[in-house]
């Protein structure tokens, strides 16, 4: 009697033990696949998360005549590349959607970050700066790039995007008007509203009436996929399509990253000199002013327009 009560608890002893091992292994990734996407309350593939880049595809662009001719203009007559002169960022405007990505597409001398108070260059370069964090917040998502600290908001409350007005500066902006909207399991953003300050790439390429799609693809716990299609009736003769793929990196920490603050606090005194167009960048002297052929927007500065030249504040 007393041996079978002891192979009676040991055979429940031995059962639950299983029962727990079975409920741990079934929440562990196993040699048939990976973990299960995680989903929001909705059922939805849940996209919050810090991602890191780590591949990208970039399909060739076709240009009309006007992008062609401003990107032989823009171009560097030696070697790769664009005249740095020319280039918006290095005059401190900000990068615009098209640039931030992904996959980031900025110029090497433009990832600086604060060391001992001063803005110095980030050895790294771009490739470390590739990241981004998204964020839920009610009616919309937030996402954080970490060149920049670029912050854009996409609404997902069924709201429209504003009228496009091109002398009104409250209608148009650095990253656009965002609203986002599931298909299946497959979120995509649709933003207009860009201002045309901006370039395309590190190349010259610039544009006129850009509109951007993405499409956001959780394809399993750890990797997204971000496919991005730039449309331009003024820059490209077709649509210009770029692809991501983005690894979860829930350790990362944003650094940082730094934009002509030396410009800023040390040359002008206030935040817009860079708008303006004035020239006298801390890490160059250009030559001419970037994109003679921006057509007003926002405050061109009278000099593209045939007018005086503007004058500096006085140190």
């Amino acid at each position: 009697m007393k041996n079978r009560l002891v192979e009676s608890i040991f055979l429940l002893g031995a059962l639950a033990f299983s029962a727990i091992g079975f409920a741990q292994a079934a929440q562990q990734p196993t040699a048939a696949g990976p973990r299960a996407i995680p989903r929001t309350a909705d059922g939805k593939p849940d996209l919050s998360g810090t991602w890191r880049t780590v591949s990208a595809r970039t399909d060739p662009m076709q240009l009309t005549a006007w992008g062609t001719e401003r990107v032989d203009y823009n171009k560097h007559p030696k070697g790769e590349g664009a005249r740095p002169e020319l280039d918006p960022m290095m005059h401190c405007y900000r990068p615009g959607l098209a640039r931030i990505g992904p996959p980031l597409r900025v110029p090497a001398k433009s990832i600086r970050v604060r060391l001992e108070d001063e803005s110095v260059p980030f050895p790294g370069g771009p490739s470390d700066f590739d990241v981004i964090e998204i964020h839920y917040a009610p009616r919309k998502l937030w996402l954080i790039y970490q060149y920049n600290h670029e912050v854009r908001q996409i609404f997902i409350d069924g709201r429209k995007h504003p009228e496009d007005i091109e002398y009104e500066p409250f209608s148009r902006w650095w990253n656009g008007h965002s609203i986002g909207s599931w298909d299946g399991d497959t979120f995509v953003v649709d933003t207009t509203n860009l201002r045309n300050e901006t370039w395309l790439d590190n190349t010259g390429h610039e544009h006129g009436k850009l509109h951007v799609v993405e499409r956001f693809r959780r394809i399993d716990a750890d990797t997204l996929e971000i496919e991005r299609t730039l449309t331009d009736p003024v820059a490209l003769a077709k649509p210009w399509t770029t692809r991501a793929t983005l690894e979860l990196a829930p350790d990362h920490t944003l650094q940082e990253n730094v934009i002509c603050d030396q410009y800023y606090v040390r040359k002008l005194g206030f935040g817009f000199g860079g708008l303006l167009g004035i020239n006298d960048h801390p890490w160059q002297s250009p030559e001419e002013k970037p994109n003679a052929s921006w057509e007003g927007s926002y405050g061109t500065p009278k000099a593209l327009e045939g007018g005086e030249e503007l004058q500096r504040p006085q140190d």
